[in-house]
């Protein structure tokens, strides 16, 4: 009986880690509070207008695939009899989606997303569940967006609607984190640390509910402090876009989940990668040291690597990270006799793989 009940607090100790480690609300279920009569998540955010006295929602209730979901669009805003209008993105975000508009000067109006979550963790692929819809969905990107980060920015100008820079101060703007993808084009007073990113973009249309499935890429070891997701209908995030955007277009987006992997992406021994390694196998892998190497065996596992390509067609790269003793532990073998034994947990605990290879002489 005692063993019972301690395996039953054992699983319901491990579901409730599990659960720690996945972004709040995932399944947009929590609406409260209204915007200009529209219900609004409550730990989510929506890029609705509230600018001279008018109101313009973005995020809406809609039924799910499971329950509700979030649904934003594109849409214009403005004061057409002022001659003051353009269309703006639609977007969700776990931080603070905002506009900036200096009186009616329009061609100075700027704005973004800034802040996020508290968080320490560290997941592989971020799995969303969508439907894109719209009168042009094939000429405009929509976004899946996840980046985390250590310490805190401060920027005290960002680009605006004509290409030039407008004061305003944030902290943790998302362009001042995201410097090697949707950078900061003004001024940056501080800069925080991005660890990770992983980010989807593609000009498609989808009436049916589908799964994407979003890779995320790391740049550093460390273990992030905050992170913010966006999920954009529209021309955003992309370096402040002003323009290609189409009113209407619109994203469903449902069931977010987070995936924690146990699998090695870059296997290097003796600080050489190893070219031929399967990650996904669990048979007995062999590996040939070359001539003259050390008598000490050491090895290494990374994972997180990757690139991003953003809207100029820049390219960036991502290392990955390298597996602490907490992920991944090895059990030495013998040089031509007894593999090595490896073994990688999932941060999250869901998941556990055993590699073994034996180490043979040239």
């Amino acid at each position: 009986m005692r063993k019972t009940i301690l395996s039953l607090y054992c699983l319901i100790f491990s579901s409730i880690v599990m659960l720690a480690q996945q972004l709040p609300d995932s399944h947009f279920e929590n609406w409260g509070d209204k915007f200009n009569g529209d219900k609004q998540l409550t730990e989510w955010h929506g890029s609705n207008v509230n600018q001279a006295g008018f109101k313009f929602t973005f995020m809406y209730q809609k039924p799910g695939r499971t329950g509700y979901s979030a649904y934003v669009t594109d849409r214009a805003v403005g004061i057409p009899k002022l001659g003051i209008g353009a269309i703006g993105p639609g977007y969700l975000s776990l931080g603070t989606p905002w506009q900036y508009l200096k009186g009616l000067n329009v061609s100075g109006a700027t704005a973004g997303t800034e802040g996020g979550i508290a968080w320490k963790y560290r997941p592989d692929t971020m799995a969303v569940w969508v439907k894109r819809v719209g009168p042009a969905p094939e000429k405009e990107d929509f976004h899946l967006l996840y980046y985390a980060w250590s310490g805190n920015s401060k920027g005290t100008e960002y680009k605006n609607k004509k290409g030039g820079c407008t004061s305003t101060e944030r902290i943790n703007e998302e362009s001042d984190i995201r410097q090697k993808t949707d950078g900061n084009e003004c001024t940056i007073e501080t800069r925080a640390k991005q660890i990770a990113e992983g980010w989807h973009r593609a000009r498609a249309k989808y009436d049916e509910w589908t799964l994407i499935k979003v890779p995320i890429f790391y740049m550093s070891d460390a273990k992030p402090t905050m992170c913010n997701v966006i999920f954009s209908a529209g021309n955003y995030p992309a370096f402040r876009a002003n323009d290609g955007m189409y009113d209407g277009n619109a994203l469903y987006v449902d069931d977010v989940e987070l995936i924690y992997s146990s699998k090695i992406d870059k296997f290097v021994i003796n600080g050489k990668e190893w070219k031929a390694f399967d990650p996904n196998s669990s048979k007995v892998q062999t590996y040939v040291l070359p001539a003259g190497s050390a008598a000490e065996v050491t090895i290494a596992g990374y994972r997180g690597i990757g690139s991003l390509t953003n809207i100029k067609g820049e390219t960036a790269r991502f290392n990955g990270r390298k597996l602490g003793k907490e992920e991944m532990s090895v059990v030495p073998g013998e040089v031509n006799g007894t593999p090595w034994t490896i073994t990688v947990k999932a941060e999250d605990g869901s998941s556990t793989h055993v590699y073994k290879v034996q180490i043979k002489n040239k």
